[in-house]
């Protein structure tokens, strides 16, 4: 599945030049959400190639796979994706394209802590595959379930199989929108984590197109169009 910047040529070696690349991202709405949809993300690499002068061929994968794919794929690049000791060992991280804040979403008290998750024993859903799954597990948590799509953790809370979301506020409106449920129900908890959502890299990445990418992404923090495409979707 493509979202099709132009024609996709044969990868270059590792080491060598290339004017097109393969960017993998999951199904993470509303930062990439399909190859209809786009998604925040998605159309922020838009303005991305069009900066760096890169044809860059956008494909779709759930998360985990998207992971691998770009993991395995020489020259290839991974959108969003959270920071970590065992993913520096993994990917090149290129630059940052959001700065995001999760927190628990519920449809009931509002959870300002995962000390009061736990006390009130909720069952947490969180995305399979993720960063935040791992914060849960460090942070004591032991009653959470990983569900692998935003679509089902919506439908989810929604017909209480699940108490919370763990996730990005902004993520459960757009959700909760989008299938036709009533955001005003959802109650969100204080802000438990902060991240950063970047640009990444297998590690054979060339060090000109890194360098390239790198300058694209500072030039498209500072063009106008950027935060009309992040409250188009985050409003």
């Amino acid at each position: 599945m493509v979202c099709a910047f132009g024609v996709l040529l044969s990868l270059a070696l590792p080491g060598q030049a290339a004017d097109r690349i393969i960017a993998y991202t999951g199904y993470l709405p509303p930062l990439s959400i399909n190859e209809q949809r786009k998604g925040i993300a998605v159309e922020l690499m838009e303005l991305v190639a069009e900066a760096s002068g890169l044809d860059i061929d956008i494909r779709f994968a759930p998360w985990k796979r998207a992971q691998v794919l770009a993991e395995t794929t020489p020259g290839s690049l991974l959108f969003t994706i959270a920071r970590s000791q065992e993913r520096r060992e993994k990917f090149e991280y290129i630059a940052p394209l959001l700065y995001t804040e999760s927190a628990l979403v519920t449809l009931d008290q509002p959870l300002d802590s995962f000390e009061k998750a736990i006390e009130t024993g909720k069952l947490v859903g969180v995305h399979l595959g993720s960063l935040r799954s791992r914060i849960l597990k460090q942070a004591g948590t032991t009653n959470y379930a990983e569900i692998p799509s935003a679509d089902q953790m919506t439908t989810m809370l929604q017909t209480g199989r699940i108490d919370a979301w763990y996730t990005m506020p902004m993520r459960a409106n757009y959700m909760f929108r989008q299938l036709g449920y009533d955001p005003k129900r959802l109650v969100v908890g204080a802000p438990v984590s902060h991240g950063i959502q970047w640009l990444a890299a297998n590690k054979s990445i060339d060090p000109r197109i890194r360098a390239r990418l790198a300058k694209a992404v500072s030039e498209v923090w500072r063009d106008p169009r950027y935060w009309k495409i992040v409250d188009r979707y985050a409003g």
